[in-house]
């Protein structure tokens, strides 16, 4: 075994005393394996101590791997909170880029409801209207995932409600299957547009019928003009 295999094994295993002893005798802090730096490795792995000391030895923050994550998509991505603190207190690293699926660290963010990183994204300048491959944006992800003080940050930022995916699927809509009252009136307050229709033939009103809290999702819907 190499010693950069051997350190991105200890990466992964968390082992902290080796990493460092094997950065020590020169291994390349940016050593990868399958493509990931032993950073982006440490970040899935949820391992901040391995994180705080490869960037101090100055691993890159930014490098990608060839599904275009960084370390810091990946902390996002597995909602490792802590870590992801950690990668955006380093002034170089970048919060713009896109994985191989068009997802932004904003969109993770979002669907993780971390209200209060993705107000720091967005005031790093995040753009809260980027959309991925099949057309979600954050607030979309946001909506889906239940995260009604996400969405109304992403609001307050200027994302647009009525923004529709690949699917004609709406944030409205996926509220409203989920029942999730808090955004439906959040999404209803900020003008969202009862009226359209998915690929499918459905409604933020049909979607509601199917909740788990139908009655008060219909009320809601029926109130501000949906209607059969």
């Amino acid at each position: 075994m190499s010693p950069e295999e051997a350190m991105i094994r200890a990466c992964i295993a968390g082992d902290r005393t080796k990493v460092a002893t094997l950065l020590s005798k020169g291994v390349n802090p940016d050593a990868h394996w399958q493509s990931s730096t032993g950073l982006m490795w440490s970040a899935m792995e949820n391992h901040a101590d391995i994180v705080d000391l490869l960037l101090k030895v100055g691993a890159d923050v930014n490098a990608r791997n060839t599904a275009g994550y960084t370390a810091l998509m990946y902390a996002a991505e597995s909602d490792r909170r802590e870590i992801v603190l950690t990668l955006l207190s380093n002034d170089t690293t970048d919060i713009t880029g896109r994985n191989t699926y068009g997802e932004t660290v904003l969109m993770m963010l979002a669907r993780h409801g971390q209200t209060d990183v993705v107000e720091q994204l967005i005031k790093l300048g995040a753009n809260v209207a980027a959309t991925n491959r099949i057309g979600d944006t954050a607030l979309y992800l946001a909506a889906d995932n239940g995260h009604a003080y996400t969405v109304a940050s992403l609001i307050r930022a200027g994302a647009q409600v009525n923004t529709s995916n690949i699917g004609g699927w709406t944030p409205l809509m996926m509220a409203s299957a989920r029942g999730d009252l808090d955004t439906i009136a959040l999404l209803l307050e900020h003008n969202a547009d009862v009226r359209p229709t998915n690929r499918w033939g459905q409604t933020a009103l049909s979607e509601a019928k199917k909740s788990f809290r139908a009655a008060d999702a219909i009320a809601l819907l029926t109130k501000a003009g949906a209607t059969e």
